[in-house]
């Protein structure tokens, strides 16, 4: 332990054990999206997405998007914030460092995998290569090259709309997930549900396993699970494959424990009460 003034941190080797380690064995867990029936999306069967679990798949999905993923690192980080025996000056510092870090890591990290790492890679997406078949023989009715070739992902939507609204459609699919296959048109590998979901429970888990000792600790371990719940639905609504979901997982966890040790130095610089 440290001295009070540093705020009641614990040691970076207890931190690891409490919040390290099982961030990484939730990681681990990703791996059987390789070999479990129904879930690994490059391989039939799969699962009827218009059925009540698909779409809890497709919520837990959302939960970690854009919009769902910020709201529970808020959740989270008011948890953190609110904790007895620190000043409200140092409330306030603390909400600014995890705020400034998490938009900065997160914001920057999805930006260099979509428009950088994607655009480089150009994977396509596994429901549109099955849409794809063979040489272009499927209801799209080109190859997935071709596919992607018709213009950005707006262009690539509208076209794919068309095809999904045939009647009779060429794949059954809930209104909500139909809507989710025409907004994401854009290339698969690596996955920035999976990247974002593993990196704010990773680096949040992290924070709160320094800073807190009692019982609401235990409130972050229930980032894990929402992590991995998140990562698995993107292969179950089959718009990610397995490698996917598990680089982006592991994006995610490595910036998550990268953007812990800036916190954390930043928190004895600034945030801790004189």
């Amino acid at each position: 332990m440290v001295s009070n003034r540093a705020g009641n941190e614990v040691s970076i080797r207890q931190v690891l054990l409490r919040a390290g380690m099982p961030a990484f064995a939730t990681w681990l867990l990703f791996l059987l999206t390789f070999v479990l029936p129904m879930v690994d999306s490059t391989r039939a069967p799969y699962f009827d997405l218009t059925r009540t679990f698909s779409q809890l798949a497709y919520w837990l999905s959302q939960s970690g998007g854009k919009f769902g993923a910020p709201v529970v690192a808020v959740l989270m980080l008011a948890l953190l914030v609110t904790r007895g025996g620190i000043t409200f000056p140092r409330r306030w510092k603390e909400t600014g460092i995890v705020v400034l870090i998490a938009v900065i890591c997160a914001g920057g990290g999805a930006a260099l995998n979509e428009h950088i790492v994607k655009e480089q890679l150009k994977i396509p997406r596994p429901n549109i290569i099955w849409l794809a078949g063979e040489n272009g023989s499927g209801p799209v009715g080109m190859t997935p090259d071709n596919f992607y070739a018709i213009g950005n992902k707006q262009a690539r939507g509208k076209s794919l709309a068309k095809v999904l609204r045939k009647i009779p459609k060429p794949v059954p699919l809930s209104a909500s997930i139909e809507a989710h296959w025409i907004e994401e048109t854009g290339y698969s590998f690596p996955s920035g549900h999976s990247f974002s979901a593993m990196f704010f429970a990773t680096f949040l888990m992290m924070i709160a396993a320094t800073y807190l000792t009692t019982k609401r600790l235990w409130m972050f371990y229930t980032l894990l699970p929402w992590a991995l719940a998140v990562s698995y639905s993107r292969p179950i609504l089959r718009v990610h494959t397995p490698i996917d979901i598990t680089v982006g997982g592991l994006q995610g966890v490595a910036l998550g424990i990268v953007a812990w040790t800036v916190a954390r130095m930043l928190f004895r610089r600034f945030a801790y009460d004189p």
